[in-house]
């Protein structure tokens, strides 16, 4: 099993992440005139709090959830937070082979 505590710390960086690029996002989306998406990024974040609060609660009252829920929660969030943000920063691509 995995240490619970790395993992929340894990977590807490994500949601951090998912948070700076929800914000950014929403800024270069105002700019592109691009559909608001970055609102999903809020959702993944609060996906992957689900998740850990779903270990935490698994962990401490001993039930006996399997890990693969959260796991599963974990990489829903990731898949739906990389395609939102290459909707907003795919252009980075485009500018980096042009060179």
């Amino acid at each position: 099993m995995l240490n619970l505590q790395s993992l929340f710390f894990f977590d807490v960086s994500a949601v951090i992440i998912m948070a700076v690029l929800a914000y950014l996002s929403r800024h270069l989306g105002e700019a592109l005139k691009i559909k608001p998406y970055y609102k999903l990024l809020y959702i993944t974040a609060a996906l992957v709090i689900c998740a850990s609060g779903i270990d935490i609660i698994t962990e401490t009252v001993h039930l006996n959830l399997s890990f693969t829920v959260s796991l599963a929660l974990r990489f829903a969030a990731s898949a739906t937070a990389f395609m939102v943000c290459l909707r907003y920063w795919n252009w980075l691509f485009a500018e980096y082979f042009k060179h």
